[in-house]
């Protein structure tokens, strides 16, 4: 941000008050005399600050702290001291002097413009002059279970006060409007917030009848075959699903199947899928239903909940979409929906902000319909308010209410937690085929892709005379190189960087289970990492 893009943000401000008013003209005028003076303290009669509002995500306490300069507890702030981005700025300075680490904006818009006097007082020793602040203010939100730090130079207590409660704790009476100015603006947003929500079902309803996909696991209500669907579904695209699904159910017709079937069997059927827990997870959950409940799907949301491999969001979609009960079922996408609805900038990854999401949702679930507004909510997200790229505005049946439809501030919704960096893992692969065989070992439990096979691989990068000397080692009896490649594997927090040599061996090793490729296809699980190796040998065979 520059000082004209500030200077069009106060101009755009709409003052609540004539006091407001009276400090939004005196601002610009300072603007124009002093221009980027006004941002540090070279001005020694009149400062710009920063101040905010830190609710808990209830907006029933405040966090404040007890200002030594005016002996009361007061909001958290500071001075600009040359930044420009002024909401960075205020969430900066609320850290720096209550310790808190998690918080985030209500809205980014300001929320109060004020002047205000600072009494002449002592700092570091020296005696700072009477002179007034230009007070920029925010809303900010954090989680009350936070460790609370004094910054002693500045403060003697931090503390989570009840609103109703302040005029208890704070001494400056002339504060205790703005506090409540803050925070009536505050709750006039979230009245707004609950306003756009209940608007859903009669927007979404109609759309979703006419425009839903035609998707295998929604010819049927039956609680088996939506929790497949679902559990297939987390971090996985529906046309890649479509076909496990089908295979899935023609295998595995009923939750006794499932409960039953080997192990083996499962992990093939669920072969190239990844996240590989959630296959034993179905199972283990299958064999609960039948030892506790008779083979039959529980129809209560808490009994749902406590299956295997079963979180909130599942357990909402189950139970909502089968048995009709109000349940919201909050994924991703229906984040990313609510997020850009209500032009909220919580940080959806936090467990309080789902909760809080999950709530409004629930609120205005219209009973009866629950099953088909839960997956009108995932459709829309899916298909129109669509992730990693410009939303559908112009065909989205929520664009005459939804308050950020056709701005690009829709890009920036939902704010998510920074991706933590992949960590890289070296492998060497060794192809080792004995006439019409190849060499697979089994992955340990526990650990990544337990129980699957896998090609021999070892950690680190050998070159091709150290690779055939590890596999003369094994025993095989390697008679020539034939191929070389290098493939990458990405998982969710792990990249391996696999560096693969083909060889043509003379003996059959013990170490190594030896299958022909018409058993690795038929019954061996072999993961997505390790079939990116298939190729060439299909191509080798057909040669």
């Amino acid at each position: 941000m520059n000082i004209q893009d500030f200077q069009k943000e106060i101009e755009a401000f709409q003052p609540a008050s004539s006091d407001q008013r009276k400090a939004k003209k005196q601002l610009l005028a300072a603007l124009g005399e002093s221009g980027e003076v006004l941002f540090s303290r070279d001005r020694e009669d009149i400062h710009l600050t920063v101040s905010a509002l830190v609710l808990s995500p209830d907006l029933q306490k405040t966090l404040m702290v007890h200002h030594l300069i005016y002996d009361a507890f007061s909001w958290t702030g500071g001075h600009a001291d040359g930044a420009m981005d002024l909401l960075t700025k205020a969430m900066e300075e609320t850290k720096e002097e209550t310790g808190i680490k998690t918080l985030w904006c209500y809205t980014p818009d300001i929320l109060g413009i004020y002047v205000l006097p600072v009494p002449a007082h002592e700092k570091r020793g020296q005696l700072i002059p009477a002179h007034y602040h230009f007070v920029i203010a925010y809303g900010l939100i954090a989680p009350e279970k936070q460790k609370l730090t004094v910054k002693p130079d500045e403060n003697k207590a931090v503390a989570w006060l009840p609103v109703d409660q302040l005029e208890t704790h704070c001494k400056e009476a002339h504060m205790l409007p703005i506090y409540q100015e803050l925070y009536d603006k505050i709750l006039a947003i979230e009245k707004e917030r609950q306003w756009l929500y209940g608007k859903l079902p009669e927007a979404l309803l109609p759309w979703y009848e006419q425009h839903q996909r035609e998707l295998p696991w929604r010819k049927t209500k039956d609680p088996y075959h939506v929790w497949v669907s679902e559990i297939m579904l987390q971090q996985t695209r529906v046309e890649a699903v479509k076909a496990y699904y089908t295979r899935f159910m023609a295998a595995l017709p009923t939750i006794e199947d499932l409960a039953v079937v080997p192990e083996q069997q499962l992990l093939k059927l669920w072969e190239g899928l990844g996240y590989y827990s959630r296959a034993r997870n179905l199972q283990k959950a299958a064999q609960v239903i039948m030892n506790e409940y008779g083979g039959v799907f529980p129809s209560d949301y808490k009994a749902i909940r406590a299956l295997p491999g079963i979180g909130d969001y599942t357990a909402g979609a189950i139970a909502s979409i089968c048995f009709e009960e109000v349940q919201a079922a909050v994924d991703g996408n229906v984040l990313r929906v609510a997020a850009r609805l209500t032009r909220d900038f919580a940080p959806i990854h936090l467990p309080v902000v789902k909760a809080k999401r999950q709530a409004d949702l629930a609120a205005v679930y219209p009973k009866g319909h629950c099953g088909d507004f839960t997956q009108s909510l995932m459709e829309l997200g899916a298909t129109v308010c669509v992730p990693g790229g410009t939303p559908k505005c112009e065909i989205c049946p929520l664009a005459d209410f939804c308050l950020v439809a056709g701005q690009e501030v829709a890009l920036s919704l939902p704010v998510k937690a920074e991706k933590p960096l992949r960590k890289v893992v070296q492998l060497t692969v060794w192809v080792l085929c004995c006439q019409d065989k190849i060499a697979l070992t089994q992955r340990q439990e526990p650990g990544l892709l337990s129980g699957y096979w896998q090609f021999p691989n070892e950690a680190g990068v050998y070159r091709e005379q150290q690779a055939l000397n590890q596999a003369t080692a094994w025993g095989v009896l390697p008679r020539n190189l034939w191929y070389a490649t290098e493939k990458k594997h990405i998982f969710t927090h792990i990249e391996w960087h696999m560096q693969a040599y083909y060889m043509t061996c003379e003996r059959e090793a013990e170490a190594f289970t030896w299958v022909s490729l018409a058993e690795l296809e038929e019954r061996v699980p072999l993961p997505g990492a390790f079939r990116i190796f298939l190729p060439a040998l299909y191509k080798k065979a057909q040669a």
